[in-house]
């Protein structure tokens, strides 16, 4: 039996023994675009002008590089290469991630389109919000659906991403493509309830410790703010403190994801050979 314990201690003892390594990758491939995220998000607009479109564009590859980079150290765990063959390995790989990608968001999709067509039905439709400081309203039938539709939303939702956490890992080490789907599926049979508990803890400390550095950061430099508009030095140093919170993180849930990807691997291959 895999010990999520134990695959926790083995992440962060990776992270201790390869930490140059890890930082080598993580720095330019997820620090650096999700600062760059923080900052050009405010500026993105609904409208379809020309500047919108192309601070769009940054924003779906700064996105992408992060992808790179969550790939990159999945090679760093599981395959015997330095920092600059990870990235390489990522960067070979990155093409069926979007593939897979696309389809894990049109499963997503899918599973929340209910939700909308009950706001539809309940005379909420989108391009036809009421004036600005005006509360839509709602029918009791599609209101009631909607609700209880989104918690079931929720936790099909966390389901999902916890038997799909091992996508990556199959992707790369494995050389994969939409089968590391399934594979991933496979894998973690046994574990959904281990995993949705890991999960969860992980969102809850990772997004408070988000909050917390964008709500007191950018307060006590918003004393300080030169210049004005959506982007002054007030929101650039907050969205980079805020990048570096998120790095830890996402370091953290990539190697573990990768080595528990291994160990649960072993297991199942022992198992057979025993069979």
């Amino acid at each position: 039996m895999v010990s999520i314990g134990t695959t926790w201690d083995g992440t962060s003892g990776f992270i201790s023994d390869r930490f140059g390594a890890v930082l080598r990758i993580a720095v330019p491939l997820i620090f650096v675009p999700m600062a760059l995220l923080g900052n050009l998000m405010p500026l993105v607009g609904r409208d379809a002008t020309p500047a919108n479109i192309v601070f769009g564009l940054a924003t779906l590859a700064m996105s992408i590089v992060t992808l790179w980079g969550n790939l990159a150290l999945t090679a760093l765990v599981i395959e015997p290469v330095d920092s600059s063959g990870a990235i390489r390995i990522g960067a070979a790989r990155l093409p069926a991630k979007l593939l897979v990608a696309v389809i894990e968001l049109g499963i997503v999709v899918v599973a929340a389109a209910p939700i909308f067509v009950a706001f539809a039905l309940g005379g909420i439709v989108p391009g036809q919000m009421p004036a600005p400081g005006a509360m839509p309203t709602i029918a009791f039938g599609p209101a009631v659906f909607a609700l209880v539709y989104s918690l079931f939303f929720t936790v099909l939702v966390l389901i999902l991403f916890a038997r799909l956490l091992l996508v990556d890992p199959a992707l790369v080490a494995e050389r994969r493509g939409v089968s590391a789907l399934p594979r991933s599926l496979r894998l973690t049979r046994g574990l959904t309830l281990k995993l949705v508990g890991v999960l969860l803890l992980y969102i809850i400390v990772s997004q408070v410790a988000t909050m917390a550095t964008r709500t007191v950061f950018g307060t006590i430099l918003g004393l300080f703010a030169l210049g004005a508009g959506p982007v002054n030095f007030a929101t650039i140093i907050t969205a980079i403190l805020v990048a570096l919170v998120q790095t830890g993180f996402s370091i953290l849930a990539v190697i573990f994801a990768a080595r528990l990807f291994v160990a649960v691997r072993d297991v199942r291959e022992a198992v057979i050979e025993l069979a």
